[in-house]
């Protein structure tokens, strides 16, 4: 007889634990008491807590990315265009949720903790790529940096967001997005 439970129902379970509790509370135990289950089933997918971490993480940029595809259209956009998309997806309840996530990490990396510190880096320089290749530009250079400072402005607004509230990072937003 085989697992009663499958990687995407353990990781499922990973990835609802670590939007409630953080990534603190993401432990083999927690998410097993979720799933109705045992530690072993959790590890059996998920061998170290540096798996689990990454592939939650990994799930949560892959839903980010999802959405904001869909609000940044097919064609590349300018990095006032993409920002402009990306803010009500971001700053919308999930994306609370999530940003809560993604920043406890960064913390934890700024930190040197490991796996966070590793994982940080690479998780920052795969969204780097992923949304180079949304902004315009003429050359491969020109559109990584355009993506950086487009991170830049998102994550500064995010941080704001959740350090200040909603209303000081709508009003930060509504300066940096003005036009003229």
């Amino acid at each position: 007889m085989g697992p009663r439970y499958s990687a995407p129902d353990v990781l499922s379970s990973a990835v609802h634990v670590s939007l409630e509790g953080g990534l603190s509370a993401l432990t083999f135990g927690r998410v097993a008491e979720h799933l109705g289950s045992s530690d072993r089933m959790v590890v059996y997918y998920f061998p170290t807590k540096t798996d689990l971490v990454a592939a939650v993480v990994a799930e949560l940029g892959t839903e980010l990315q999802q959405l904001l595809g869909v609000a940044f259209g097919d064609e590349p956009a300018t990095p006032d265009q993409l920002v402009k998309a990306a803010w009500p997806v971001l700053s919308s309840k999930r994306g609370d949720r999530i940003f809560a996530v993604f920043f406890e990490m960064i913390g934890l990396a700024s930190s040197g903790l490991e796996p966070y510190a590793s994982l940080t880096t690479s998780f920052m320089h795969s969204w780097a790529d992923w949304l180079a290749d949304r902004v315009k530009g003429s050359r491969p250079a020109v559109r990584r940096q355009r993506a950086l400072g487009v991170m830049a402005r998102v994550d500064g607004l995010l941080m704001l967001r959740r350090v200040m509230g909603p209303a000081a990072a709508e009003t930060a937003a509504r300066e940096l997005l003005r036009d003229g």
